[in-house]
């Protein structure tokens, strides 16, 4: 008898320590090109009965990603944490979006599987999440391949990098990355997307005077993005230009930069403006539409 109690509590406690989380993980996206960060959201449901508070200064890493490849093999585990403390309300929903990689584990070619443990402070355990899976790949530069110096003022000035520009398929999509190497050892040291590309207008790629890479591509129908890269890999600027009655947006290289010449400015997160709203009869001004009357 005291046998069968001691089990159930047990059983009774696993469950408790099951449920002190419900927890999934989403990935924006699941295919990679190699070096490109990999962004997920993490969404958590606090079950424990209490508050639970993770991050802040000096505390331990609250989140933490297992990677295993096809085989099982497990990667070294990317663990984050945060400077600022985070509180789960009891019973409450947050969710985290968190770049697990920066290009850390999409340094290797394949399919691989990523699960999230979220710290249980209280009992000092891991909690895991759904397995998400990714697919990494590679893509040689079949739009631009070229190199230039890092100038001052950028991380490894004076030395000689590559700008390169990739055109490259996913699903039924065509997607513009961009990528930074290493020009001597042929390393990457970052890989971006752009976003969509159309390719009913071919782009235009250029390096500008102080060595900044520019992109001007259409992006959706009548919509073109210019893009501007810094020499250390950072897009430094996105902006977006509609098509106006054929008055196509180009690019034009200048003396300090670059110009985009034709079209108008569109902003895609602005809301759409407001119709003016159709007057009823009934609001019409007294007065209008009558004729006055003739004075004898």
């Amino acid at each position: 008898m005291n046998r069968h109690l001691l089990l159930l509590i047990l059983c009774l406690c696993c469950a408790q320590a099951r449920a002190q989380y419900v927890t999934n993980l989403t990935l924006l996206k699941n295919q990679f090109l190699t070096g490109e960060p990999v962004v997920a959201e993490v969404t958590i449901t606090n079950r424990s009965g209490a508050d639970v508070i993770v991050g802040g200064h000096g505390s331990r890493d609250w989140l933490q990603f297992e990677i295993s490849d096809s085989d099982g093999r497990m990667l070294s585990p990317v663990t984050i944490g945060s400077e600022t403390a985070i509180t789960m309300k009891a019973g409450g929903t947050t969710k985290h979006k968190v770049e697990i990689s920066g290009g850390y584990s999409t340094s290797s070619l394949g399919t691989f599987g990523i699960v999230a443990n979220v710290l249980h402070p209280i009992s000092g355990q891991y909690y895991a999440s759904n397995r998400a899976r990714m697919t990494i790949t590679d893509s040689k530069p079949n739009m631009f391949d070229q190199p230039f110096g890092v100038p001052q003022g950028f991380p490894g000035a004076g030395r000689q990098r590559r700008y390169q520009v990739i055109l490259f398929r996913e699903l039924d999509d065509l997607q513009l990355y961009f990528r930074l190497t290493d020009d001597r050892t042929g390393a990457y040291l970052g890989t971006s997307l752009l976003g969509p590309a159309m390719m009913a207008v071919q782009p235009q790629i250029s390096i500008d005077v102080h060595n900044k890479l520019h992109i001007l591509f259409l992006a959706q129908p009548h919509i073109f993005c210019h893009a501007v890269v810094n020499p250390d890999g950072k897009i430094s600027k996105r902006n977006y230009y509609r098509d106006t009655d054929g008055n196509r947006p180009s690019m034009v290289m200048t003396q300090t930069g670059a110009q985009v010449v034709g079209g108008e400015f569109f902003d895609p997160t602005a809301p759409p403006p407001k119709k003016k709203a159709m007057r009823k009869a009934s609001d019409r001004p007294k007065d209008l539409g009558l004729v006055p009357k003739e004075k004898n």
